[in-house]
């Protein structure tokens, strides 16, 4: 009876021991997340200088969600183990109470903010994508472009990209949070504008011939 005694408390002390460090490992990997979402926001703010450099963001992105989600998949299996022993220890866990609160609240926070990145990139890819093949076009050839719409178009896309940059991300809880600093958005900017003005330029060039025609 007594080694059962001694098996049994031998088991506990290892089920104790168990607990703590999934306990330890759970809030750990709730600091990772937070610091992903942080170099999310903080270092993911360029959106490339053309539509080939802007898909290499976009996949280096599905990469970084990869590493976020299996982080979070990690601290949630870690609290569910935490669940497991506490029941069989007859016990109330010490952190995951608000550990499980908190990892869910920042991975909440994280899809948002991936969801927003994603948005700013696919919609910068469409629009390098469209004005690059505009730009590229025989301007020899005006007749290709008797309809403006296919420049209105892009113009349109650019400016509601360079609109949704100057917008914050919001979380449930209210609170909001921008990509980088205003520089840095300026900078991201840069290209969209400078992209737009070789639109306008080109827009304006093939118009020309049709302003003189009534004159010759």
């Amino acid at each position: 009876v007594c080694e059962d005694m001694v098996d049994v408390r031998r088991l506990k002390m290892l089920q104790m021991v168990q607990l703590f460090k999934c306990e330890e490992d759970a809030a750990q990997a709730v600091e990772w997340l937070s610091e992903l979402l942080d170099a999310l926001l903080k270092t993911h703010i360029r959106l490339g200088d053309d539509a080939q450099e802007t898909k290499v963001l976009l996949e280096k992105h599905r990469k970084f969600v990869d590493v976020a989600q299996s982080t979070y998949d990690y601290g949630r299996q870690l609290l569910q183990a935490t669940v497991v022993l506490c029941q069989s220890l007859r016990c109330t866990s010490r952190s995951s109470g608000d550990t499980l609160p908190r990892l869910n609240r920042v991975w909440k926070q994280f899809t948002i903010t991936s969801e927003e990145r994603v948005h700013r990139l696919e919609t910068a890819v469409a629009f390098h994508s469209s004005a690059e093949k505009i730009l590229q076009e025989c301007p020899e050839q005006p007749e290709a472009f008797n309809e403006m719409e296919q420049f209105d178009e892009i113009e349109a896309v650019g400016k509601s990209l360079l609109d949704r940059l100057t917008v914050p991300v919001v979380y449930p809880d209210g609170s909001e949070q921008y990509f980088g600093s205003p520089s840095d958005m300026a900078s991201a900017a840069e290209h969209i504008r400078e992209k737009m003005k070789l639109v306008s330029l080109k827009k304006q060039q093939l118009r020309q011939p049709e302003a003189t025609t009534p004159e010759s």
